[in-house]
């Protein structure tokens, strides 16, 4: 379990199986996912895992003899009176709803093709609906030990304070602006001053949450498209220094005069689930990265070939993503597992080597 929220369990997690819209979706999907590869071996990396949090709904399910969705809405949105929180797209018809927006062929960014194209099996890794206020609610909780405003302990105090306690460092620290992971939360150090969030993404559609405990600071960011990491970033910049006196990193960026490294010993090929990553010399002995969809997710789109622009021995940024993945420069990180097998970090997804160039 610990490994499930704290994603070193080895799962992966581009695996989106549509089980339906009956009760037994999660059920299903999770009988689906046991022919899936793991990425890496339980406990030798962190790597972000949607089905590993798929899997903790299912046990919820076991464990309360509801639904995931019952079990949420009985056990945080009642207690914590959370008015605008959801998980079914029929739900959102009583309010008014943000379409997503992604860039087109104009200045201004247009609707995007679908509203939601999350299936029901996606409920615990990604299919929750809220507004910020109530984002603001649950954060709330957490600040408070557990507790709801008229005393109610929605939450055990030490699970809380377990939650927030550090599990792992992070090797990508800029995908998810997150230092290490604990129990769930992302886990941030601001030059020693702690803090916790998470961030979330849907098609043209971002969410950022910020707690600064030793401040009583929070800080909930929805946005529907545009410029939304530019604007998070310029955002709570300033919002933490002025609330927290926090001061947050510089935007993810290559020097002005990147340093020179020896790519011989990260080229070679690099593979998770549904994913090939391939780092070579290049043209003129400039690194290169090709990223290929294969297998499953084959279709999901075109290769993507990736110039990299080195920030350090082991940390690059990568050009030629597009607004889908990064809206500036994308971080590459190269790291080990713990047993010493090179691998490469892109969003946070762990992909081991599989053969040296």
């Amino acid at each position: 379990m610990r490994r499930l929220l704290s994603h070193t369990s080895g799962l992966t997690c581009d695996f989106t199986y549509d089980s339906g819209r009956g009760d037994d979706c999660l059920a299903e999907y999770v009988r689906a996912a046991r022919n899936v590869a793991l990425d890496c071996p339980p406990g030798t990396a962190v790597s972000y895992s949607s089905v590993g949090y798929n899997i903790l709904g299912r046990i919820v399910e076991v464990v309360t003899g509801r639904t995931w969705d019952q079990a949420l809405k009985e056990r945080i949105v009642a207690p914590l009176g959370l008015t605008h929180t959801m998980t079914l797209p029929e739900e959102a018809l009583a309010f008014r709803t943000a379409m997503g927006h992604l860039p087109g062929d104009g200045p201004e960014p247009e609707p995007a093709p679908v509203w939601d194209m999350m299936p029901r099996s996606a409920g615990p890794y990604g299919r929750v609906l809220a507004s910020a206020a109530d984002v603001l609610r649950l954060a709330k909780m957490h600040l408070d030990g557990g507790a709801t405003a008229d005393g109610t302990q929605v939450l055990g105090a030490r699970a809380v304070a377990a939650m927030q306690r550090w599990e792992v460092d992070v090797p990508d620290r800029w995908t998810v602006s997150a230092d290490g992971w604990g129990l769930g939360w992302s886990l941030y150090d601001w030059n020693g001053v702690p803090g916790y969030g998470h961030d979330g993404a849907s098609v043209g559609q971002y969410g950022y949450l910020r707690v600064v405990p030793g401040a009583d600071v929070i800080v909930v960011l929805l946005t529907n498209g545009g410029g939304a990491r530019r604007l998070y970033a310029d955002l709570l910049r300033e919002l933490l220094a002025d609330l927290a006196e926090v001061r947050t990193p510089p935007s993810f960026a290559p020097p002005a005069h990147p340093p020179t490294v020896d790519m011989t010993p990260l080229l070679g090929t690099y593979r998770r689930e549904g994913v090939v990553i391939t780092v070579t010399s290049g043209s003129g002995g400039s690194p290169h990265l090709r990223y290929e969809f294969v297998d499953g997710m084959r279709d999901f789109s075109p290769p993507l070939e990736l110039d990299l622009t080195p920030l350090s021995a082991t940390v690059f940024a990568a050009t030629g993503a597009g607004p889908s993945f990064s809206e500036d420069w994308m971080p590459v990180v190269f790291a080990a597992l713990v047993d010493g097998t090179p691998c490469c970090y892109i969003g946070m997804r762990c992909a081991p080597r599989t053969s040296p160039h």
